[in-house]
């Protein structure tokens, strides 16, 4: 085999992309050059392995075995070229003075609070903006660079190419009602004792919690978080909410915890910060990015009392 300095970024391109699109024509239509000159490129790739990268019969393109193997790597390898040119590109920036922060729906930004008055105070020329958006938008925002920063929930993925990300933190969830509300004086509740009572869901985001269902028959969508507390306290409804909003509630006696059987454990729900690939290099993102990790790997404890 032949030195893989001669290897250039195109073939590798003109490999994947035939690859993932099932067709030469395809991939050379999506980089905008001929398909002769993608032909090319791949054979040309083909005699610097010694390798067979696909099978052709006809006017169909199937991954050899070898080519199988070698995907994965030719496409991490791209990606990590991508983060290369992209941190290229954020060094050259002038330094920025908005940060546009995406939050997703239900995760409460009081966990920003310190990481807020932290940026501030380090950054007082900058406009900080703080919205909060369906999970979909903020990824499609994040891609096309409407945001700088997103806070999702955890994501299952191992590697995604588009952006580089960071599982950090948590919050914890707790069923709530008032203090004098029916099932409140049981140690614990079965679902069967949740049906018959109206479930108040935290939708800032109506579009996205539409379909949502619990364990009642019947619920009411409320964006606003003060009216749904006060909506909770004056009725005998039922909530599962962030146990950092309804904390100084349970505090006061005006809340009380319920513990449903088939809910023993703490419902944790874990956090990811993305970012554009290589922006971490912007002095902005970068200062935000270690002020919330610092926030969120250091929460302070926010398990409500026993009853």
């Amino acid at each position: 085999m032949q030195s893989l300095n001669t290897i250039t970024l195109h073939y590798l391109q003109a490999f994947v992309l035939s690859a993932e699109l099932g067709s030469i024509s395809a991939a050379a239509r999506a980089l905008g050059k001929r398909q002769s000159q993608l032909s090319g490129w791949i054979q040309d790739l083909e005699a610097e392995l010694n390798l067979e990268l696909f099978t052709r019969s006809g006017n169909s393109l199937q991954l050899s075995p070898d080519g199988h193997t070698l995907l994965p790597l030719a496409q991490h390898a791209l990606a990590q070229s991508n983060r290369l040119q992209a941190a290229a590109y954020a060094l050259q920036q002038h330094q920025q003075l908005v940060l546009v922060v995406g939050v997703a729906p239900h995760i409460p930004q009081q966990l920003l609070t310190d990481a807020i008055v932290s940026f501030i105070q380090e950054q007082p020329q900058v406009q900080l903006r703080i919205s909060t958006h369906s999970e979909e938008v903020l990824t499609q925002g994040l891609v096309e660079g409407v945001f700088d920063v997103v806070l999702l929930h955890e994501s299952i993925e191992l590697h995604n190419s588009r952006y580089d990300y960071c599982r950090v933190g948590y919050y914890d969830e707790v069923f709530v009602v008032r203090s004098s509300h029916p099932l409140a004086v049981k140690p614990s509740v079965g679902v069967e004792e949740l049906a018959p009572f109206r479930e108040l869901i935290w939708a800032q985001d109506y579009q996205q919690s539409a379909d949502e269902s619990g364990y009642s028959g019947h619920s009411s969508q409320i964006a606003d978080f003060g009216t749904l507390k006060g909506v909770l306290l004056k009725t005998d409804c039922v909530a599962l909410l962030p146990t950092l909003m309804v904390a100084s509630g349970i505090h006061q006696g005006q809340l009380a915890l319920l513990r449903v059987n088939n809910e023993l454990s703490t419902i944790r729900r874990r956090l990811e910060l993305r970012w554009p690939l290589g922006s971490q290099h912007k002095t902005l993102i970068s200062c935000w990015l270690r002020l919330v990790c610092q926030t969120l790997n250091n929460p302070d404890s926010d398990t409500p009392p026993d009853r």
